[in-house]
């Protein structure tokens, strides 16, 4: 979104979503790979698909939806829409399971390209999972504290602390998101 909209709220002029000065860019995006299946291809790029189970992706996007609609109606969505509108393929960047299905076979096929896991295989055994995408991403662990370094790769991602940082307290939003 950030690279469609405009820019993040408080940037300088110009700016782009990264603040790096290297040559490594990452960009997040719930874009099907029916539409960025050529692009991806053409590219030497690498994709980190992390999937939901379904339950989890229905309610995540029925919070989502009534926070977006907040204030123009007087009482949330029902549910039940939801869930019609996930079972028909009617919700927003189109069908769930043939979204998630089309990284997943891209993963199968190409693994060393695409890297597929669900978020309840990260959380289950993360530190397994940081050491595998590490290698997918080539940025190996090294060191006799290879062990330590993992460890705090997890620690600093997990909710709790991620929860901390004075960004993700902030109400400050960029001015063309929809969602407060």
């Amino acid at each position: 979104m950030q690279v469609c909209g405009r820019p993040v709220a408080n940037s300088p002029p110009g700016h782009f979503p990264s603040n790096t000065s290297s040559s490594t860019s990452i960009l997040s995006t719930h874009i099907p790979y029916q539409i960025l299946g050529e692009t991806l291809n053409s590219s030497d790029c690498r994709v980190v698909y992390v999937a939901r189970n379904p339950k989890d992706t229905l309610i995540s996007l029925w919070h989502f939806e009534n926070a977006m609609y907040l204030g123009q109606k007087s009482e949330p969505q029902p549910l039940e829409n939801i869930v019609s509108n996930l079972c028909e393929g009617t919700v927003v960047f189109g069908p769930y399971f043939e979204h998630v299905l089309g990284y997943q076979k891209e993963s199968l096929e190409r693994p060393d390209k695409f890297f597929f896991i669900t978020y309840e295989e990260l959380k289950s055994n993360p530190i397994t999972h940081v050491k595998r995408l590490a290698e997918f991403l080539g940025c190996h662990f090294v060191g006799e504290d290879m062990e330590t370094q993992v460890e705090e790769v997890v620690r600093s991602c997990s909710i709790e602390t991620l929860k901390n940082h004075e960004v993700n307290k902030s109400s400050d939003v960029p001015s063309w998101s929809m969602v407060p």
